[in-house]
């Protein structure tokens, strides 16, 4: 495969079949390495029943052998994962190449004429007699169907660019420096003279999403790869490409422990490790902040954006967090037969500690980023549904304890807060008048008298307070206030419920 992917010509002249063998290539590579194992555990076997071999020489060899062991698991983990990333690439590129032919079948067969890229080009003016009015028609559904699939052709190529920089990056961890002639040149897009964009990081959701859509998929790929830092950051950019990237800057922090942010670092890949739909949103382990969807947040038709409290960290509560997170998808996912749900894992901010947790300060410098975050996550979808994709989903913002001053402070920056529904647990106030000051369609709180917190009024009303306007979810009466999200008690499979708009009262 060569070339930039922005042409149909240069889709078509990719070389599937190199590719393919290279994918078969790269995914023998650890089964081979894993029986080299085998013969080097049978060695160290050996050594440790020798009587003959001791002293330094013998712990030294010894050493070494478990050395190459481990040398041997870490790089046959990473052919593996570079393996079935290079099997995406080689299944979207070939999806790319069918439409492509299907495009250039339906032109031929108008006959029309397409230029490279996939755009109909002028064909002469049509002749008025009933006969070839009927041409004309074919013509025109012809014409139709192949922009049509030029487009689809686009689409999956744009795919393809992205998972082959993701089998890159998977691959580079061996510090190899390269990867496959087959599809290097695929993977990273500038090989055939790609220039980098300027990944613009100040600008509004929707033009971010209108940049990111005016992108080729070559500048795509080689914007990812220049500036990952950039293109994980950017709010309104789809989470896949968001997820490449700041893998990338996860694979680069766990390089380095001596950095800053390792011990974040080393938990987030904890709970990417080994999980199927999981995207990782956010990556800033310097700072402290993190975001894991449970969930492809591209094409969900729900999706929950869980906003913790005080004394949450990455490092600390990242996993009870997915856990939950989890836990509340798949109760969704009941509720709802055949619903697609993503939930959100949000630590996009700093939370308070309790020598802080009386001040309005954080929620107001954090507000305006979770408000950011869900302009983020509409505009991408917005953008998605526009060319073709899913449409926008159903989303709802469950915040607990400080987490709801948070919402209340992000409703209350710039525009409308961009979600259906907002649920608060245990909320000690959200700055907030009533539910409607919050902006969205469905308020629900749930709060108890085991709970101190959530009829503290610190920061103003909450759902204690009868004339709030919410809908309160049910609880247990001796219901603590870290327990909202507890499988034993009700409220969980309450906010389910909610997140997917199959509440009574929403």
């Amino acid at each position: 495969m060569s070339g930039p992917t922005s042409s149909l010509a240069a889709v078509e002249s990719w070389d599937l079949p190199a590719l393919r063998a290279s994918v078969a290539a790269v995914g023998e590579v650890p089964a081979r390495l894993r029986g080299w194992q085998g013969r080097l555990d049978a060695v160290r076997g050996q050594l440790r029943r020798a009587e003959l071999w001791s002293g330094p020489a013998a712990d030294a060899a010894a050493t070494a052998l478990v050395e190459l062991a481990a040398v041997g698991t870490e790089v046959g983990g990473a052919l593996d994962a570079g393996a079935e990333e290079l099997a995406v690439v080689a299944a979207r590129a070939g999806a790319a190449q069918e439409e492509a032919a299907q495009a250039r079948s339906w032109a031929a067969a108008g006959p029309v004429v397409l230029d490279d890229a996939g755009r109909v080009a002028p064909v002469g003016a049509p002749v008025m007699d009933a006969d070839q009015l009927a041409e004309v028609a074919a013509r025109e559904r012809a014409a139709t169907c192949a922009e049509q699939h030029a487009r689809a052709a686009f689409a999956a190529a744009d795919a393809a660019v992205l998972a082959a920089a993701g089998a890159h990056a998977a691959l580079a961890g061996l510090g190899t420096g390269d990867v496959p002639t087959a599809f290097g040149p695929l993977a990273l897009a500038t090989a055939a003279g790609a220039v980098a964009p300027t990944v613009p990081v100040d600008l509004p959701a929707p033009a971010a999403a209108a940049w990111w859509d005016g992108l080729t998929p070559a500048a795509r790929a080689a914007a990812l790869l220049a500036d990952p830092a950039g293109v994980g950051g950017l709010d309104g950019l789809p989470a896949a490409a968001r997820d490449q990237a700041n893998r990338q800057l996860l694979a680069d922090a766990l390089a380095h422990p001596d950095r800053p942010g390792y011990a974040v670092a080393v938990t987030t890949a904890t709970q990417l490790a080994g999980r199927e739909g999981v995207q990782l949103l956010l990556f800033d382990p310097a700072e402290d902040l993190v975001a894991v969807s449970v969930g492809d947040l591209d094409t969900a038709g729900a999706v929950g954006v869980l906003v913790p409290g005080m004394n949450t960290t990455p490092a600390d509560d990242l996993p009870g967090l997915v856990a939950s997170a989890t836990s509340l998808g798949g109760l969704a996912q009941a509720a709802a037969p055949g619903a697609a749900v993503a939930v959100l894992v949000w630590l996009g901010y700093r939370t308070p500690s309790w020598g802080s947790f009386f001040s309005t300060l954080n929620a107001r410098s954090s507000g305006p980023e979770l408000d950011r975050t869900l302009d983020g996550l509409a505009a991408a979808r917005a953008a998605g549904a526009a060319a073709g994709g899913p449409p926008p989903p159903r989303t709802t913002v469950v915040a607990h304890s400080y987490g709801t001053l948070v919402t209340g402070s992000a409703a209350r920056a710039g525009g409308r807060l961009a979600a259906d529904a907002v649920v608060l647990l245990g909320s000690p106030g959200t700055g907030s008048h009533d539910a409607a000051d919050l902006e969205a369609g469905e308020v629900y709180g749930a709060w108890t008298p085991a709970d101190p917190i959530s009829w503290s009024a610190w920061f103003g009303r909450s759902p204690f307070d009868a004339g709030f306007g919410d809908t309160r979810l049910p609880t247990d009466p001796g219901q603590g206030h870290t327990e909202y999200l507890d499988a034993d008690h009700p409220t969980l499979q309450a906010v389910a419920e909610v997140l997917v708009g199959r509440r009574d009262g929403g």
